[in-house]
C-alpha cells in the first residue's frame, strides 16, 4: 500500500509542476531574475514541506 501512496504522490506532483509550467509559459518572459528565484524558492520549499509532512505521516509507521 505504501507504493501506491508513493506512486500517487509522484503523479500528483508530476501533474501540477506540468500545470505550473503551462500557466507560467506565457509570462515567464515578463518575469525578471528576481521573479524566477523566488518562483524556485517556493516551488522548493513546498516540495520539502510536503514530503516532510508525508514522511512524518506514513513513514516511520510500526
Amino acid at each position: 500500500m505504501k507504493i501506491h501512496r508513493a506512486v500517487v504522490l509522484l503523479v500528483m506532483m508530476l501533474v501540477a509542476v506540468g500545470a505550473l509550467v503551462l500557466l507560467t509559459a506565457a509570462g515567464i518572459a515578463n518575469f525578471d531574475s528576481h521573479s524566477l528565484i523566488a518562483l524556485v524558492v517556493v516551488i522548493v520549499a513546498a516540495a520539502i514541506s510536503g514530503a516532510a509532512f508525508s514522511w512524518k505521516r506514513y513513514g516511520r509507521r510500526n
